[in-house]
């Protein structure tokens, strides 16, 4: 996948975090968001790359899925530093169990990805209480961490 398309990637799955756990939403409603959500993720990896060329987009859709989420869970008014640590433990279970699944193959893990969201997964644990600058700082380690590893 190129950078451009990394890039743009990143910038879907933070349009359509905003769309997630709004005031009054039913969990019907955003169960069938993240559905749609992963449809498009997952056409989104079709036509931005060749999944016979780069085998590591086989579990691209449910990285972006797991990013989404991530971003999204800084907008909860209630149970944020759960849910926070929830959607990091995921995106680190793909992470890791894609990862394993593409050993297999023949490609190497990218291990960086996985230490660096599973080190901010137990930092997480240990958030008292997050502030509008620790969501920002969250939101720029994710980013960076989803672009440059």
């Amino acid at each position: 996948m190129t950078a451009l398309a990394n890039s743009l990637s990143c910038l879907i799955a933070l349009g359509c975090a905003s769309f997630l756990w709004r005031k009054g939403s039913s969990p019907y409603r955003n169960g069938a968001l993240l559905a749609g959500f992963l449809v498009l993720f997952s056409l989104f990896t079709y036509f931005a790359g060749d999944i016979s060329v780069d085998p590591t987009l086989e579990h691209y859709p449910f990285r972006m899925l797991a990013l989404c989420l991530c971003l999204s869970t800084t907008s909860l008014p209630l149970y944020r530093r759960r849910y926070l640590v929830l959607a990091q433990s995921l995106w680190c279970w793909i992470e890791l169990f894609g990862g394993i699944a593409l050993y297999y193959r023949g490609i190497d893990i990218a291990w960086t990805r996985i230490l660096a969201v599973l080190g901010m997964t137990l930092c997480s644990t240990f958030l008292s209480k997050i502030s509008k600058e620790m969501e920002f700082c969250l939101m720029v380690f994710w980013l960076a961490v989803w672009v440059f590893f």
